[in-house]
């Protein structure tokens, strides 16, 4: 890496700021961006191409901000990237700072490169702004082909109200090569041929107190380097102050606090005799002697030296004031202050009480109501921190101002306040003396007169007070719950509901017993209160019987019971598409071939709402007579249809094997009455095989 040579006219730095200001503002409005905007600031910009002359272009001025080169950065967790984020784009304790100036890219074309720019702020020096304290940091792309001229480049100048560079130490001129300027930092991008020269935020200040009266303007200016490839930027903000010493040493005080204005790099206070008695901002002396002189040595970042007097004295500040009405109708007071101070000046800071305040010695403020206000006066005692408040309560009148508040309305068995304002005292119709009366029932038209304190009388005002009409605030709630199970608490007919489970909805889902209140609020703010008691059930037992767990198509009756307990309805669901009420009873199936069991459901339910159920399951069996007879007159003709069976005759010989049913014949021949062998298999429910032996008489 080739280093050039340094150039730096380096001192004082007017430097950063931030916004750019058209004209003059002595106070140095949005000198640090305060606004969020570039209001009171003057950008430029213009290309300087060294190896293409041509491309180069006259200064301009710019509509603030531009799309890349003059920027509000407002985004206060942002990091440089091209710093390997190592710079914060906004110092800690602002919201905004500027950038000025930006990266070359790729979609920059060559003809619009070697950029410069500059902001320029203007503003009228005077006590209030003499120190100028900038913070600032810079990103400067290194090119070790070019000279220091040629570089990315940042420059920070002063000029006089004719436009002549001021020969100050404020003037500042670096470029990218100067690699041993102190704080400066290195860092390559990935993938980048060239280091980025870049240094974090510096803090200067500049003592402008030899131009009070002057026109002074401050300009920053960054530049890419002037061979086309190298890009240079910097961020900045600023502020002034005035030039002095404060002071922290009031009545009571044995400590005097001396502070120097922050924005250098080193202090040092000495003595009458030169003594040196301390290197820090802020010096703290004990019991120092009256009217010894201390002098604060201040010396910027840039070499210079600027020196700072204070003379020891106690400052003692007596806050007084008086107030007085104008007259009795324009609300408007007059107020004197007979405040002083033992050294110093004295600064006013007037607090109404109603959100308004004035620095003015003397005020005369036109309030906005009538009546008893609370006021402050803040007392300040530059050069020193001392701080003295007084608080008062004054009296203003006017007789438009006077009136009566509250509602005009109240709910049904309850009652209403009215009360007065803007009066120092009050007469009402039923001769209370108070500033409010309670009003309920009948109501009735109501009338006050306010007077003040000096005399000063209102009109007669008036106000009709009422019952609001009755409203019905209806209880919908489950106040039964079931073991295990939850109930739903519901209410209506109010707009705002209050439950003691501290709920605010129309209804609630509770799962305990227990009491439960809910408070219910008309429109007008009308109140209703509502209590429920829940009580909790046992779920009824379901242990019930039945008479068989077998049935056929001949034994075909079934008895369902339970021990009947108080308040409980019993439901059989047969399983059948039946059902029947009681809590024993009887039914009578209608059995298939098909069917395979029976699924018996019982519901009881208790008077509460409470249920609970059970199941039994019989199962369904074929019915296998012990005679058949198939004459053909359509009663027991043929034996075991639908039934899989294989029927024998005493030798063992097969005479029928099917499903459809033994019609009694034996190749097609009617067999002899006899008694014959069967094996039948069925199916369960669980789709197992059963099978069942016997013998079948078969009767012509």
């Amino acid at each position: 890496m080739k280093r050039t040579k340094l150039i730096v006219l380096f001192c004082l730095l007017v430097l950063m700021i931030g916004p750019p200001v058209q004209g003059q503002e002595s106070n140095c409005k949005n000198l640090g961006f305060e606004l969020g905007n570039f209001a009171y600031w003057k950008g430029y910009q213009w290309v300087y191409s060294t190896t293409t002359p041509s491309k180069s272009t006259p200064k301009v001025a710019v509509t603030l901000p531009t799309s890349r080169r003059h920027v509000i950065i407002t985004d206060y967790t942002a990091y440089d990237p091209n710093t390997g984020n190592g710079l914060k784009k906004i110092p800690p304790g602002y919201k905004f700072s500027a950038r000025l100036g930006d990266a070359i890219t790729s979609a920059d074309p060559g003809s619009f490169r070697c950029w410069e720019q500059s902001l320029r702020y203007t503003m009228t020096i005077d006590s209030t702004n003499a120190l100028l304290v900038m913070k600032f940091a810079l990103v400067l792309q290194y090119a070790g082909d070019h000279t220091a001229k040629m570089e990315p480049r940042f420059r920070v100048n002063l000029y006089d109200q004719r436009g002549d560079s001021i020969p100050d130490c404020a003037n500042y001129d670096v470029f990218s090569s100067n690699s041993n300027v102190k704080g400066f930092h290195s860092y390559t991008p990935q993938g980048a041929a060239d280091p980025i020269k870049w240094r974090d935020w510096t803090t200067v200040g500049v003592n402008l107190l030899k131009y009070k009266g002057q026109s002074i303007t401050i300009e920053f200016m960054t530049a890419d380097c002037t061979g086309n490839f190298h890009f240079g930027y910097a961020y900045f903000v600023a502020a002034c102050h005035p030039l002095q010493i404060t002071v922290k040493y009031c009545a009571g005080d044995s400590v005097a606090g001396l502070t120097a204005p922050e924005g250098f790099e080193k202090y040092r206070w000495v003595d009458e005799a030169g003594i040196v008695v301390g290197d820090v901002q802020s010096l703290n002396l004990t019991n120092p002697p009256a009217g010894s002189v201390y002098t604060c040595n201040m010396t910027s970042e840039t070499g210079c030296t600027v020196p700072l007097k204070s003379t020891i004295a106690k400052y003692i500040v007596h806050n007084g004031f008086t107030s007085e009405m104008i007259d009795c109708h324009s609300n408007t007071v007059k107020f004197t202050n007979q405040s002083t101070a033992s050294n110093g000046t004295l600064e006013y800071e007037w607090d109404f009480g109603d959100g308004n305040i004035s620095s003015e010695k003397n005020p005369i403020y036109r309030f906005a109501s009538s009546g008893l206000h609370q006021v402050s006066l803040i007392l300040k005692n530059p050069p020193s921190l001392c701080v003295d408040t007084l608080t008062r309560v004054i009296e203003s009148f006017s007789p438009p101002l006077v009136g009566i508040g509250g509602d005009s309305t109240y709910c049904p068995g309850r009652s209403v306040f009215i009360k007065a304002y803007g009066a120092y005292d009050y007469t009402w119709s039923n001769g209370d003396k108070t500033d409010s009366i309670a009003v309920a029932a009948p109501g009735g038209k109501y009338w006050m007169i306010g007077r003040s304190s000096t005399g000063c009388v209102s009109d007669t005002i008036y106000k009709t007070v009422k019952e609001e009409p009755d409203w019905v605030f209806s209880n919908e709630s489950d106040t039964s719950l079931c073991a295990g199970g939850s109930a739903v608490l519901k209410v209506s007919g109010a707009v705002n509901y209050r439950w003691s489970t501290r709920d605010t909805t129309s209804f609630i889902e509770i799962k305990t017993p227990g009491t439960y209140t809910v408070t219910g609020e008309n429109r007008r703010g009308c109140q209703k209160l509502i209590t429920i008691n829940v009580k909790e059930y046992s779920p009824p037992a379901v242990d019930f019987t039945l008479s068989d767990l077998l049935l056929d198509s001949k034994h075909n009756l079934l008895t369902c019971s339970i021990q009947p307990q108080p308040d409980i309805q019993y439901i059989y669901d047969l399983g059948d598409g039946t059902t029947e009420t009681g809590a024993t009873i009887e039914h009578t199936y209608t059995i298939t071939g098909s069917t395979l069991d029976y699924k018996i459901l019982l519901t009881a339910t208790h008077i509460s709402g409470c249920t609970n159920s059970s199941t039994r399951i019989v199962d369904v069996i074929p019915f296998v007579p012990n005679v058949f007879s198939p004459n053909g007159d359509g009663i027991n003709d043929v034996f075991m249809p639908e039934t899989e069976a294989e029927v024998f005759d005493r030798y063992g010989k097969i005479l029928y094997s099917g499903i459809t049913g033994w019609d009694g014949n034996y190749h097609g021949q009617p067999a002899d009455p006899d008694t014959y062998f069967y094996l039948i298999k069925y199916f369960d429910r669980f789709q197992q095989v059963h099978t069942k032996k016997g013998f079948i008489t078969l009767v012509r």
